[in-house]
């Protein structure tokens, strides 16, 4: 009897763990970004995953870095392996122990975190002095073609302090508390966004699994590559959505 105890305590915690690992990643990734920005010189403000209200939909942002050298809005990702991905892409892709996994295109992502800071601050500063940049923790190999700038945790403090200083400690001091003041800070709204991401992400799964495109919901069909067999969408060139299939296997 002890022994299944024994088994089923371990295998209650391998699943824990297999379910709380991409979040720890991210978690640990956003923490060792948070660092790299406290060593920048000079005056600022740090603002860690910071929640604003973008007509109706919420927008939850990793970093906000409020420096004499400007405004920085910061999208963390810690993946493995090596990643490719050019400014306009839809989907980049990461190669892991040859295979391959698509990720949403972070600078799509993060255009969005830096529009909804812009209309918090239109009027009061020249929102030209708003930068987005997309940060990789070094466990990967970046291979990107881009204009937004996609750096290494590690470069993160040299790449803002070698830009030159245009925001005086008044005006930082002023744009920190306008970001306060209108960023949620409702812990039920907080709980819910984070209960809509991972409900959507299960919804789009779902679709998949049963062989329908996230993107248009039309039919997914088997085809196969240079790098093996994938879903494209019957939709295509239309729709150009496609899934490796042992990406789908495995989730």
């Amino acid at each position: 009897m002890g022994i299944f105890l024994i088994i089923f305590i371990i295998l209650s915690v391998l699943l824990i763990l297999k379910l709380n690992t991409n979040d720890f990643k991210g978690k640990s990734g956003e923490k060792l970004v948070a660092e790299r920005l406290d060593i920048i010189d000079g005056y600022k403000y740090i603002l860690n995953n910071i929640m604003f209200n973008d007509n109706g939909k919420s927008r939850q942002i990793d970093h906000i870095a409020i420096t004499e050298y400007g405004i920085y809005i910061i999208e963390t990702k810690n993946y493995a392996g090596d990643i490719y991905g050019r400014e306009n892409s839809n989907e980049w892709q990461q190669y892991l122990n040859r295979k391959c996994f698509k990720f949403k295109n972070p600078i799509h992502q993060n255009y969005g975190h830096t529009e909804v800071v812009k209309k918090q601050l239109e009027g009061f500063i020249d929102t030209t002095v708003i930068y987005s940049i997309i940060v990789f923790i070094r466990r990967c190999k970046l291979h990107t073609d881009t204009k937004t700038p996609i750096i290494y945790e590690d470069q993160l403090a040299s790449f803002i302090r070698n830009r030159a200083k245009i925001l005086n400690k008044e005006q930082i001091n002023q744009i920190y508390q306008i970001l306060l003041d209108n960023s949620i800070k409702n812990k039920e709204t907080i709980k819910n966004h984070k209960e809509n991401v991972k409900n959507y992400i299960q919804y789009k799964e779902e679709l998949i699994k049963e062989e329908t495109c996230p993107s248009c919901y039309g039919k997914l069909i088997k085809r196969h590559g240079k790098k093996g067999y994938f879903y494209g969408c019957s939709n295509f060139p239309k729709c150009k959505y496609t899934k490796c299939i042992e990406e789908v296997e495995r989730s």
